[in-house]
């Protein structure tokens, strides 16, 4: 088995929110024995894993310290850009297996940069002008709207708007500054939010694979903010015209960045023939993709990722089973939730009964409260779909359509919207 000579190693996750949670799962499942650190005593990873600390990310000597007394093996996080910078600079101090470097990290966050470097490989980027508060009223002048403005170095949809009109620019441009900390916003074309597509790449030596794309479906909730999610169906109906007209670009992308080893995922937009990229993470996504490609690939790439983290070495002929073609469809639902404080969440079971469901990762539970708009924490489930035919996909989709039940303290229903089938474009299969 090729993670045989994990087992015993000790891994340091950094932060112990849910979704570090289930990287805690992955390395249980390879007998690894799990470490986790964040500032929040009661943080929902440390009820998993095997030993948990009271330090935040940030503070590297102590993380330093903790790692050489407990002689951690291997250092690993996940989903978000700001752990990932301490990851770097942790493995740094502590010598250990990193994926990436600080420049590419950095270049990945930093949406300027990431732009100047999409420009440099002839990788086309959404049309964009970026502005800081020295500047931002004189360049006002020259937007013509409708556009989305965004803080340059925030993730998780925070700090970002559309604005449609042209005297809303300088209220909407203000309150983005608010997010970034390096004092810079974007102001990007407003594109069409039914055409947004995700593309993922495993690096490993030098070499990239293509291992999924797929297409989003959201739901426009305020024309004024970022709209919710309600999904990412695979494979994309635009794949095979990736593969021909950008797949090449983006793997000089890679090259040209030095990203040698890693994940990462591409966000864009397709519009009249023509691909438009507009974000990027050199890091897991938030969304478990991992877990689709595996069931339709045949390797977990988190546990691929892992191991790099702890041994400096991939499984080349895993990675080689890579195919975004899929032999069926997948789906991750997102199923958003509506401001309020949860009291009951109901069907899970059932739902999970059905054999086209994979995994339901659930992000909230009873008592928690949702009181923001247009971001990911309103994010109650990514739920993992995956099935050999649209009939099948239909089913489950439907399925958790009907009985899932999510209330209020006023018993009054907080589920958004979950995605109708109907709406669902497929890409074509080959004999059928």
């Amino acid at each position: 088995m090729s993670y045989s000579n994990l087992k015993d190693k000790k891994l340091l996750i950094l932060g112990a929110t849910r979704y570090q949670g289930e990287i805690v799962r992955e390395a249980k499942k390879l007998g690894i024995k799990t470490y986790v650190a964040d500032y929040y005593e009661n943080s929902p990873a440390k009820k998993l894993a095997d030993k948990s600390f009271l330090i935040s990310v940030t503070e590297t000597e102590q993380l330093e310290k903790l790692c050489k007394e407990e002689e951690i093996d291997g250092i690993f996080t996940g989903y978000s850009d700001m752990l990932t910078v301490q990851l770097q600079k942790i493995c740094e101090k502590t010598n250990n297996y990193f994926c990436g470097n600080k420049e590419n990290i950095n270049t990945c966050i930093d949406k300027e940069l990431f732009k100047k470097a999409c420009i440099k490989s002839k990788v086309p980027i959404v049309p964009w002008l970026c502005v800081n508060k020295e500047n931002y009223l004189e360049k006002i002048k020259e937007i013509e709207t409708p556009v989305v403005v965004k803080p340059a170095d925030y993730g998780g949809s925070k700090g970002v708007y559309k604005c449609f009109k042209k005297e809303d620019l300088k209220s909407y441009i203000e309150e983005a500054f608010t997010y970034s900390k390096v004092g810079k916003v974007l102001i990007e074309k407003l594109m069409e939010v039914d055409k947004e597509f995700s593309v993922y790449y495993m690096i490993y030596d030098g070499v990239a694979y293509l291992s999924a794309m797929g297409d989003r479906y959201v739901k426009v909730t305020d024309p004024n903010i970022a709209p919710s999610g309600l999904g990412m169906l695979y494979p994309s109906i635009y794949l095979d015209e990736w593969i021909e007209n950008m797949d090449g670009h983006i793997r000089k992308f890679i090259s040209d960045n030095d990203m040698k080893d890693g994940f990462v995922f591409f966000q864009g937009f397709y519009d009249n023939g023509k691909f438009y990229i507009h974000e990027t993470g050199y890091r897991l996504n938030g969304g478990y993709t991992y877990g689709i490609i595996e069931h339709f690939s045949g390797y977990n790439q988190m546990h691929q990722l892992i191991k790099y983290s702890l041994t400096g070495e991939m499984d080349a002929e895993l990675l080689e089973k890579s195919n975004p073609h899929f032999d069926g469809f997948g789906m991750i639902v997102t199923i958003s939730l509506k401001n309020g404080k949860i009291s009951h969440i109901g069907g899970i079971d059932e739902i999970e009964k059905n054999s086209g469901l994979l995994k339901f990762n659930l992000l909230h539970e009873v008592g928690d409260e949702i009181n923001v708009r247009g971001t990911t924490e309103q994010v109650l489930a990514y739920v993992l779909c995956a099935a050999e035919n649209k009939e099948k996909l239909d089913e489950v989709i439907n399925l958790m359509r009907e009985k899932l039940i999510v209330l209020d303290e006023n018993g009054n229903n907080m589920i958004m919207e979950i995605v109708n089938p109907i709406n669902l474009k497929v890409k074509e299969k080959i004999n059928g």
